[in-house]
């Protein structure tokens, strides 16, 4: 074991980390996460971003579905019909985020998907597969995103993807906030 050397699949994106970092420090944003697939990884990435003491206010992981009905109000029957990796329950979780128990949450992130092989035989979606979603102000987008590779490369993938879809999404939605005023 001494004598293997590991490669990382991949690296994690930090210019694209950093980008998000100063635009919530540039406009006094807080963000606020709701990991399941994730499981706190996506949090940690976020905490060694320079900035992230300013405007990181925390996540919730809710890799079990308990967490998500119980703390996130998704309901049972979202779940049951869709199963816990799905755009409905992704969608769900953000409404559970942004229902103001966190007053001062301004960008909200929730994250669901497949890193590994599932027993629940209603999921029929690849492994990879992968659905977050964001919200600022009254605006909401959710992505569909196909990952391979080991789990861990997964959630590599995953957390890049986060970084670099709600850099160019944040970007846009302040443009259009700044035109209609």
């Amino acid at each position: 074991m001494d004598d293997m050397m590991i490669t990382p699949v991949t690296e994690i994106d930090e210019k694209a980390l950093a980008a998000c970092g100063e635009f919530f420090q540039n406009r006094g944003l807080k963000l606020l996460c709701a990991e399941s697939m994730t499981a706190g990884y996506l949090s940690t990435l976020w905490s060694l971003e320079y900035h992230s003491g300013d405007y990181f206010l925390g996540s919730l992981v809710c890799y079990d579905d308990q967490c998500k009905t119980q703390l996130l109000a998704v309901p049972k029957t979202k779940i049951e019909k869709y199963c816990a990796e799905s755009a409905v329950v992704t969608l769900r979780m953000l409404d559970g985020l942004t229902r103001g128990a966190i007053p001062d949450a301004d960008v909200f992130i929730s994250v669901t998907g497949l890193a590994f092989k599932t027993n629940n035989p209603k999921q029929k979606r690849e492994i990879g597969t992968v659905y977050y979603a964001f919200q600022y102000k009254k605006e909401k987008r959710i992505y569909k995103k196909q990952f391979s590779g080991d789990p861990s490369a997964i959630l590599i993938q995953t957390c890049n993807s986060i970084f670099t879809d709600l850099i160019i999404w944040l970007s846009v939605v302040a443009k259009a906030s700044k035109k209609s005023k």
